[in-house]
């Protein structure tokens, strides 16, 4: 299994862009380095090279023309569950700080298309098994709390092209979300701090 570092200064950990990278990086793991025979969806990232294309369901570089079936992940609606009163988990009194702890939970669709159902139907099986034996990676990369069920829907025609099929693999996942808020005199003089007057 490849590292996963997410290289985006601008998405923290586990913002629901992370969580897609995460799909992104195991789903390319495992069609990736095959050693057995020939495999006919070894995945490169040199675009003339990959045999599949597999990315976030929110890049369109997939070619209707193409005929390299593609894997992409989309996310669902997120949930942000309150667990207490304003998510308030703690206050300290000599700081003036507060912590705050909600669990966010939501769904990850994965779908894999092809020109040709069987090969639809059989990417979506590889990828549904993986992903339910990767639960593991997801928590120590994610530190989700849970992630189930995984489900392998049937495989029918793709409702952006119906000259394709598409073999949609779903999972819901929850993790727990924390942060800390520092008194509002002190933002603000920061805030302020790096406003320059005119």
């Amino acid at each position: 299994m490849t590292l996963y570092k997410n290289p985006n200064k601008y998405i923290g950990d586990k913002f629901t862009l992370d969580i897609i990278g995460a799909y992104v990086a195991v789903i390319r793991d495992r069609f990736s380095g095959i050693d057995y025979g020939d495999f006919p969806w070894k995945f490169s990232e040199e675009d003339n090279k990959t045999r599949i294309f597999i990315d976030a369901g929110s890049v369109d570089t997939y070619e209707q023309k193409d005929a390299r079936p593609g894997i992409f992940i989309n996310r669902s609606s997120m949930v942000f569950s309150k667990l207490a009163i304003n998510n308030r988990a703690a206050y300290d009194v000599k700081s003036d700080t507060t912590d705050f702890y909600c669990l966010g939970g939501g769904q990850i669709s994965v779908d894999c298309i092809s020109k040709n159902r069987g090969e639809s139907s059989t990417l979506g099986d590889i990828v549904a098994t993986h992903i339910l034996m990767s639960e593991d990676i997801f928590r120590a990369v994610l530190n989700f709390r849970d992630m189930s069920p995984i489900t392998l829907g049937a495989t029918q025609p793709w409702e952006k092209d119906d000259r394709t099929f598409v073999t949609r693999v779903t999972g819901e996942f929850t993790y727990d979300i924390s942060w800390r808020q520092t008194p509002l005199a002190v933002r603000l003089s920061r805030i302020f701090g790096s406003v320059e007057p005119s």
